[in-house]
């Protein structure tokens, strides 16, 4: 039987910012936004881990559903070899029998008949016995997996409309500053902007693949290519698709489930996290880090101590 995943509820919609309201000058207003873009990075992040439960969850229903129609057919199969034997033992009361006694050629014969007939029709009790309460626990197990779903379902719902509240009031705040006061990173659409920083000679397949997104957007909840776009998770999950490894969509998952090292041992091609372990990158050196920052932003290199570390990790 599959073990239950037990889905922990992560901390529900921050409160949204009155924007701007009291001091709309561009110093308050950059300000809020910072503030906001770094609330809503980790809200995006809630949500891709809220989402990778729930796909675990229904992972878990679909195999609990096929194990319990499994056992529902063995059910029926025994039940009807049961009802067979029990035909052919019974049948006709005494005249069968006696006819039966009569083709067996003695008694003798007739009663070993009747022993393996009897012995046949207990096993068969005994294994719908079995089998019956297997089923009532996988029945149990289901109500609970059920149950689980229906939670990380409300969860990745109720955190879709936080973010979108939070990207409307992100984007009103932004309407409030003169054009260019946030950093876009160059780039675009179609591909890097051909003054983009390349990746030194020598470097790991990771870590050239992070240098050929600069200039990439952000946008929620994506893992590439280029022209779409990445989040956080996805451009680190991204990257190391490249060699074969596959990291979860979510930078707390990616977090604790590699090894973690100190900040002294990062070197590129690490894991880097920042914010609570709400944001994710990918370090290229000891000192800088290629992310997908937040809304607004594109893949760029950053200082990693400027960022506020909090931990990192190797995949392996």
């Amino acid at each position: 039987m599959p073990t239950l995943l037990t889905t922990t509820l992560l901390a529900g919609p921050l409160a949204l910012a009155s924007p701007a309201a009291a001091d709309p000058s561009p110093s308050n207003v950059k300000a809020q936004v910072t503030a906001l873009q770094s609330k809503l990075d980790t809200l995006n992040d809630q949500y891709n881990t809220a989402n990778s439960n729930l796909g675990k969850v229904k992972a878990q229903q679909t195999a609990v559903n096929k194990q319990v129609s499994a056992t529902q057919t063995q059910l029926t199969t025994l039940g009807q070899k049961t009802a067979s034997y029990a035909i052919s033992a019974y049948k006709g009361g005494d005249v069968s029998m006696m006819s039966s006694m009569i083709t067996s050629g003695s008694a003798d014969t007739f009663l070993d008949q009747l022993t393996t007939l009897d012995a046949l029709t207990g096993k068969t009790r005994d294994q719908l016995a079995a089998l019956r309460s297997a089923k009532a626990k996988l029945i149990a197990q289901q109500a609970q997996v059920n149950s689980l779903a229906t939670a990380a379902q409300t969860l990745v719902t109720t955190l879709n409309t936080s973010k979108s509240g939070y990207t409307t009031q992100l984007a009103a705040l932004k309407k409030l500053l003169p054009p260019g006061s946030l950093d876009s990173s160059g780039g675009g659409a179609d591909g890097p902007s051909p003054d983009a920083p390349q990746a030194p000679v020598g470097s790991s397949t990771t870590v050239k693949y992070a240098y050929a997104q600069l200039g990439a957007h952000y946008v929620f909840a994506k893992s590439g290519p280029y022209q779409v776009g990445f989040d956080c998770s996805g451009l680190t999950l991204a990257a190391y698709r490249q060699v074969g490894i596959s990291l979860p969509h979510s930078a707390h998952e990616q977090y604790q489930g590699n090894p973690h090292i100190t900040r002294s041992m990062v070197q590129a091609g690490d894991l880097v996290f920042f914010n609570n372990f709400g944001h994710v990158g990918l370090a290229i050196s000891n000192s800088q880090v290629i992310h997908a920052p937040e809304e607004g932003e594109n893949v760029k290199i950053s200082s990693i101590d400027s960022m506020g570390f909090v931990g990192a990790a190797r995949p392996n």
